[in-house]
C-alpha cells in the first residue's frame, strides 16, 4: 500500500511551502554504518548490539543511544562511547552511507516547484555537512538544522521550530517527514503536518499510532502528496 491521506485529514497539501526531512533512515540509508560503528565502540568492552535493536533506536541522540544500550548511571562512560563513535563514524562509517531511491530526484522536483527543504536531524552538524556534500544533497537543500544547533533534540520541537524560522514558514505550511516516532512527535509538538516513511526504523503501524497524517513506502511519494500528482 502506497502513500495517501489518512481519513481524518482535510488540509490541502498544496498549501505546503516547506518540507523538513529527517536524515538517518529517511533520506539516507545509514543503518549498516550505525550498526558497524556502535559495535566498534562496544567491541573493547566485550559486548555487541543486535542489529535489530540498533535499528529501533536509530534517530535518538547519540548519548541516548548508548544509554539505551548500556544503561543509565555512568555518564563518563557514555561520553567516552560518544567520542569513540564519532571517530569511527568519521573514519569508517561515512563511506557506508547511501541515499535511498528517488531522494535526489524528489528533492529536485520539490525545489523546482518552489518548495523549501531542510534537513532536521538529531545527528551532528559536522557529520551532516560532510555527508550532504558527499552525496550531492546540498544543492537541493535550503537549510540543515542539527541537534547541536538547538537546546533540545527530538522529540522536542526545537529542531523543527528553528528550521521553520530559518525557512520563513508557518507550521500549517510545513510537512515533517521521518521514519521514526521521534520525527512524528517532534512534528506534532511543533504543530506541523507529518508524514512517516515506512522503510526506516519504525514500521507503518507504529508511525500511524504515533499520529502520522501520511504514510509512504517510497520517498518519491512525498512529492506526489504535496504536488497533487
Amino acid at each position: 500500500m502506497g502513500g495517501g491521506k489518512r481519513p481524518t485529514m482535510t488540509t490541502n497539501m498544496k498549501d505546503i511551502k516547506c518540507v523538513l526531512l529527517d536524515f538517518d533512515g529517511t533520506t539516507a540509508d545509514t543503518s549498516q554504518s550505525i550498526i558497524h560503528c556502535v559495535n566498534r565502540v562496544l567491541e573493547p568492552m566485550g559486548a555487541a548490539a543486535e542489529p535489530a535493536k540498533v535499528a529501533r533506536i536509530t534517530g535518538y541522540a547519540l548519548h541516548d543511544v548508548f544509554r539505551l544500550l548500556l544503561g543509565d548511571g555512568n555518564e563518563p562512560l557514555i561520553d567516552q562511547c560518544v567520542q569513540s563513535y564519532s571517530r569511527f563514524y568519521a573514519s569508517e562509517g561515512l563511506g557506508m552511507i547511501t541515499l535511498f531511491p528517488n531522494v535526489l530526484d524528489t528533492l529536485g522536483r520539490l525545489r523546482a516547484a518552489g518548495i523549501k527543504t531542510a534537513i532536521a536531524t538529531n545527528n551532528l552538524t559536522p557529520v551532516i555537512d560532510d555527508v550532504a556534500d558527499r552525496l550531492d544533497m546540498r544543492r537541493h537543500l535550503d537549510e540543515i538544522v542539527c541537534i547541536d544547533q538547538v537546546a533540545e533534540g527530538k522529540p522536542a520541537p526545537d529542531i523543527a521550530l528553528e528550521a521553520m524560522r530559518r525557512l520563513g514558514c508557518k507550521p500549517d505550511e510545513t510537512l515533517m517527514v521521518g521514519d521514526s516516532v521521534l520525527d512524528i512527535r517532534m512534528g506534532i509538538a511543533a504543530s506541523c503536518h507529518t508524514c512517516g516513511v515506512t522503510y526506516g526504523s519504525n514500521p507503518r503501524e507504529v508511525l500511524a499510532e504515533a499520529g502520522a497524517e501520511y504514510l509512504v513506502d517510497d520517498f518519491a511519494e512525498v512529492a506526489k502528496i504535496i504536488l497533487g500528482e
